[in-house]
């Protein structure tokens, strides 16, 4: 089989989300003696560029501003922004995408995550977007610690109030009079009133939604933890909860012998945050398997987006875009004022309800005959995104009474847009071991030994980089890259007395793969 042949076939297994395993093909030696090495099989899918048209009239000015000013690729704030509008509606809106069943109801709560290596910004756009949604709840903590002040007052004096009556009831009960009634002591304890949180245990978020029946929007900073935590032994019960919380219509109820019985009626939980690419494939790797913890977690990231950073920078210093924050932060506003005991139910006008017709009957058949099991899973839970973000973007633009021809089309080409985005993300479901080679070779190419031109598998381990700071963790990454053609492994030299294993650098690499 040809090389070309090979490369095709690579190409289709990255396209269908499957690690590459192929050994390659033997290349012809230069006249120093090194083959031509081979690429890592690394390069992912091509994402398409994201059309500001996407987004709600009302945010796109804020996008557009938050872009320019962070230099950082439209997609961030643009999923961020439709995050935000999810975890504020949450459980304040529902839409009925088919027109006469009544018993399915869609809650546009939604997960997602901007992926991307560390220093793009991923932080700063989150904070920036987010920023009306913090102003609100300043307000809401002084009005909290307000009405607490006055409940504490309050407990005071009917506690006086309490006292006298007990110390006039005495008297009275003494000489033969009539006793005094008994003072009211009836003093309700205010409901804190809450958006946003971010770390959270699930116990407290749990009790964050008693008492705040529309949902909670959680917001992380970085995900690998939460991920890891939730594949401890013993979190089962918390997975359980996320897992529940994520269709924001099931009931939860946490029992403790302390505490006593804390029922939540409808679970909701938005959940959004960034995740680096050399973080997100092992777990990815280890958790796709078919075992316990391929039960659908992952594909609930639904607003996932891994965009190209552009390589071209330009200084911006100016003051933000004053007006278009005021104009998403009217739209958060509004909708955070909507009733989640009596939620707003929408259903698609009828030019809207023949698109959902058709794109939903593209999308079973399309489902059905995916051939990658990864990728169904991840489809099959878009029958409820594409409703979701029609939904949301009609309460942004203040459509309340049906949801228009054009927000169903913005949330069609939004799924498009988001398949190919989780099309690129399983493309990266590789082992630990190929992604400490590919960490491996990225130094190598940056110049690492370079100058020496071999190093000994002490000098990668000696470096405590992550995936390659223990000999069981660098020597698979080191066989790897002299498969490949980017090692080739010296007689055994004597380090201190003791045996060392040495590997010379292929010198053609520096020409060949200076885009790593």
């Amino acid at each position: 089989m040809s090389t070309d042949e090979l490369m095709r076939i690579a190409e289709e297994l990255t396209h269908e989300g499957q690690p590459i395993q192929a050994t390659p093909p033997e290349k012809e030696s230069d006249a120093t003696g090194w083959p031509e090495p081979e690429r890592l099989g690394e390069e992912l899918p091509p994402v398409p560029q994201f059309d500001p048209e996407l987004l709600p009239a009302s945010l796109r000015a804020m996008v557009l501003d938050v872009t320019e000013r962070l230099q950082v690729p439209i997609d961030y704030p643009a999923v961020v922004s439709v995050a935000t509008l999810a975890g504020l509606t949450n459980r304040r809106a529902l839409i009925q995408p088919k027109r006469h069943d009544t018993g399915w109801a869609v809650v546009p709560n939604l997960w997602g995550a901007i992926i991307g290596p560390p220093g793009v910004m991923k932080s700063p756009v989150v904070s920036a977007v987010t920023a009306p949604v913090r102003a609100m709840e300043t307000e809401w903590r002084k009005q909290n610690d307000a009405a607490m002040a006055e409940y504490k007052a309050a407990t005071e004096r009917a506690d006086l109030e309490v006292a006298a009556w007990k110390e006039t009831y005495k008297r009275n009960v003494k000489a033969g009079k009539e006793t005094p009634e008994k003072p009211g002591t009836n003093i309700a304890v205010p409901t804190p009133r809450q958006l946003v949180t971010a770390d959270a245990n699930f116990e407290a978020l749990h009790k964050l939604m008693s008492e705040n029946p529309a949902g909670i929007f959680v917001l992380r900073d970085e995900l690998t933890g939460w991920l890891a935590g939730l594949e401890r032994q013993g979190r089962e019960q918390e997975r359980s909860f996320f897992l529940e919380a994520w269709n924001g219509d099931q009931s939860f109820t946490i029992n403790r012998i302390e505490r006593g019985n804390i029922h939540v009626a409808h679970a909701c939980v938005s959940l959004f945050g960034g995740i680096q690419p050399s973080r997100l494939r092992p777990y990815l790797a280890d958790t796709l398997k078919d075992g316990p913890s391929n039960d659908g977690l992952i594909q609930r990231f639904q607003l996932a987006v891994w965009p190209d950073v552009s390589p071209n920078w330009r200084y911006i210093d100016r003051k933000p875009d004053e007006p278009a924050l005021e104009k998403a932060a009217c739209v958060y506003r509004r909708i955070v004022e909507m009733d989640a005991e009596k939620p707003l139910r929408l259903q698609f006008d009828n030019h809207a309800q023949e698109l959902f017709q058709q794109w939903i009957t593209d999308l079973e058949h399309r489902t059905r005959q995916e051939d990658s099991t990864i990728m169904q899973a991840h489809l099959a839970k878009y029958r409820s995104l594409m409703p979701s973000l029609a939904l949301l973007f009609s309460l942004a633009d203040e459509g309340l009474t049906a949801v228009s021809l054009r927000h169903a089309q913005q949330a069609c080409d939004w799924c498009d847009y988001l398949e190919a985005h989780a099309r690129r993300i399983y493309s990266a479901r590789i082992s630990p071991e190929q992604a400490a080679a590919f960490d491996l070779g990225r130094r190598l190419v940056k110049g690492w030994k370079r100058t020496e031109m071999c190093f000994t598998l002490r000098d990668v381990y000696g470096n405590h980089w992550s995936g390659l700071s223990t000999p069981e963790e660098a020597r698979p990454a080191v066989q790897i890259l002299e498969s490949y053609g980017w090692l080739r492994k010296e007689p055994a030299d004597k380090l201190k007395g003791r045996p060392s294993e040495v590997y010379a650098i292929n010198p053609r690499i520096e020409a060949s793969h200076a885009n790593y």
